[in-house]
C-alpha cells in the first residue's frame, strides 16, 4: 500500500513538472503572445556597443531630442532630430520603427528619459534611454559631429565684414581721388 501511494504521488509530481514545462513552452514559442513594451537605460558605452554592430542592429534608429540649435552645435553621427516638445505630434514619422530599436539621447539624460516613456506609452517596444546623454557621449571620448565652422564664423563675421566694407570704402575713395588727378592734368 505504502509503495502504491509513492508511486502515485511521484507520477502525480511529475505531472505537474511536465504540465508546468509545457504551459512555459507555450508562452515563449506561442506567436500570438506580444512582447511587452520596454524601455531600457543603456549607458554610453552600450550604445556606442549598438550603433558599430551594423548586423545586430540593421535597423537601429538614434534620435535626438533635443533643440535644433544644440543639435547644429554638435550631436552624434546619422541620427534623427525630433526635438522633445514636438515628438508627441510627430510620432508618425517614426511608426515604422515600432519593433525596431530606437536609442534616445538628449543633453544630459532627462529629456530622453521623458521622450522614451512617451514611446513606450505609444506602442513602441524596444526603446533605450541613453543615460547622461551627449555630455556622458563627449567624455566617453566617442567620435561625435562638433560644428566648429558655425563657432569660428560667428566669432569671425563681423571683423570680416568690417574688413570688406574698409576695402571697399578705401577703393572708392582711391578711385575718387584718381579720377580728380586725371581731370587736372
Amino acid at each position: 500500500m505504502k509503495s502504491k501511494k509513492n508511486r502515485l504521488s511521484r507520477n502525480s509530481l511529475y505531472l505537474i513538472v511536465i504540465s508546468l514545462f509545457i504551459l512555459q513552452f507555450n508562452n515563449l514559442a506561442s506567436p500570438s503572445v506580444a512582447a511587452d513594451p520596454v524601455r531600457t537605460d543603456i549607458s554610453v558605452q552600450v550604445a556606442n556597443d549598438m550603433i558599430n554592430n551594423n548586423t545586430g542592429y540593421p535597423n537601429l534608429l538614434v534620435l535626438d531630442v533635443r533643440t535644433p540649435e544644440e543639435y547644429n552645435d554638435s550631436h552624434l553621427y546619422n541620427v534623427t532630430l525630433i526635438p522633445s516638445t514636438e515628438l508627441a505630434g510627430r510620432l508618425s514619422e517614426l511608426a515604422s520603427y515600432n519593433d525596431t530599436e530606437i536609442i534616445v539621447y538628449c543633453m544630459t539624460g532627462g529629456r530622453s528619459e521623458i521622450a522614451s516613456n512617451l514611446l513606450v506609452n505609444n506602442n513602441f517596444t524596444k526603446i533605450y534611454n541613453m543615460l547622461g546623454g551627449i555630455t556622458a557621449w563627449k567624455a566617453a571620448g566617442f567620435d561625435y559631429y562638433l560644428n566648429e565652422e558655425l563657432t569660428s564664423i560667428d566669432f569671425l563675421l563681423p571683423a570680416f565684414l568690417a574688413s570688406i566694407v574698409g576695402i571697399v570704402s578705401v577703393l572708392v575713395l582711391y578711385s575718387k581721388r584718381k579720377l580728380k588727378l586725371d581731370k587736372t592734368f
